[in-house]
């Protein structure tokens, strides 16, 4: 019965190795076989040992050294673009340092120099180093003039004297000629007339430092409406009937000759502004531009003229600009107001002439009017 047993128990071990042995041959056998990928298809394993895993591990690290190596290649070439720019930048600072020490040299140099013509100047020395700046005094020369007679007699001397600085001008030293233009404006009772055109020439002389006098002659003309005309305005009742229109076109000139005298308030170099006064003598002439003949209820129109003779008081105020020494520029305001008068010679008889007595009127309120006047003109020094 024991011997049954024992040999049942032994066969029991046999059968658990026996079946322990297949069960680890069938999982070698799984663990070995070809791997099913997920679609259900089987696929070798790869073949391979630690020979050939060290290749590729090795292969993989040169990979990633090079591709090491490029990032470096690059951060270098960008690293060497940057210094370059540096050193240039360095070369640059170095140059104008030099050059920022040469001129602070230079200026140095001159002030030092400028600082010793100045202490030469103010001292006058005659140091060899101060030839160059202060020039010697010019002495007094001596001429002897030795007089040769029978007998002997002492030499002469004689001491040449400096040219004597120049004074002030003496009486008529100076002579201007003063060509001018400008406008004249006149304020009378009746009209405000102004010349299309006013002019003249002067010449005048210094009679001391400060004051001068001069002559002159002057011309102006205009040409204006005859609207004033109560003749012309039909105050009778029939007017012009279209012969000159509505009104009659008037013709003024007149030229004058003038004495004046300038006082300087200052005489300086460039600018010399002065006041002055003067008297004047004028003859007018006053015309209409037509003149036809006709005759109208009496009246006769047509030859009307009217001349008259003036004189006048001028005040004045202006400045000559110097240019040059002997060319500069004149302006002048001029206030003139007449005075007298005489009828002079008219055209027709007034009596049935009533364009010849507006003439007249016209003439007398251009004499009475306050006339000023502003002109530019050149200076001519002699």
């Amino acid at each position: 019965m024991k011997a049954h047993t024992k040999t049942l128990a032994l066969a029991l071990i046999v059968g658990m190795s026996f079946g322990q042995a297949m069960a680890q041959s069938e999982e070698t056998d799984v663990l070995n076989s070809s791997p099913i990928d997920v679609d259900g298809y089987l696929h070798d394993k790869p073949v391979t040992d630690g020979e050939l895993e060290g290749i590729k591990s090795e292969l993989g690290k040169q990979k990633t050294m090079t591709q090491l190596n490029k990032e470096k290649a690059k951060e270098l070439g960008k690293l060497s673009g940057q210094t370059e720019k540096l050193l240039d930048s360095q070369d640059e600072y170095i140059d104008g340092k030099i050059e920022s020490q040469k001129a602070i040299k230079e200026f140095n140099k001159k002030t030092a120099e400028n600082e010793k013509r100045l202490k030469c100047l103010l001292e006058e020395s005659n140091h060899p180093d101060c030839a160059k700046w202060v020039k010697k005094k010019a002495e007094p020369v001596e001429v002897q003039d030795v007089v040769t007679t029978a007998q002997a007699a002492p030499a002469q001397i004689i001491e040449a004297k400096a040219p004597e600085a120049a004074g002030p001008l003496k009486p008529f030293e100076e002579i201007k000629l003063l060509p001018y233009g400008g406008v004249t404006n006149f304020q009378g009772e009746a009209e405000k007339l102004e010349t299309e055109f006013a002019g003249g020439l002067r010449l005048e002389s210094n009679v001391t430092e400060r004051f001068s006098m001069g002559v002159g002659i002057n011309y102006g003309q205009f040409s204006t409406q005859d609207f004033a005309n109560v003749y012309g305005n039909q105050a009778y009742g029939f007017g012009y009937n279209n012969i000159y229109g509505n009104a009659r076109e008037i013709k003024y000139s007149n030229i004058g000759v003038d004495l004046y005298g300038k006082f300087f308030i200052t005489r300086g170099e460039r600018f010399r502004p002065y006041i002055g006064a003067g008297l004047g003598y004028n003859r007018m002439s006053l015309e209409y531009a037509d003149n036809s003949e006709f005759a109208q209820f009496g009246n006769n129109f047509g030859n009307e003229k009217h001349t008259s003779s003036y004189a006048t008081g001028i005040l004045t105020a202006g400045t000559e600009v110097l240019i040059t020494r002997s060319v500069g520029l004149n302006v002048e305001f001029q206030y003139s107001r007449g005075f007298g008068g005489s009828e002079g010679d008219s055209g027709v008889n007034p009596f049935n002439a009533p364009d010849q007595r507006r003439l007249q009127e016209l003439g007398d309120d251009i004499i009475q009017s306050n006339a000023l006047s502003i002109f530019a003109g050149v200076l001519v020094v002699f």
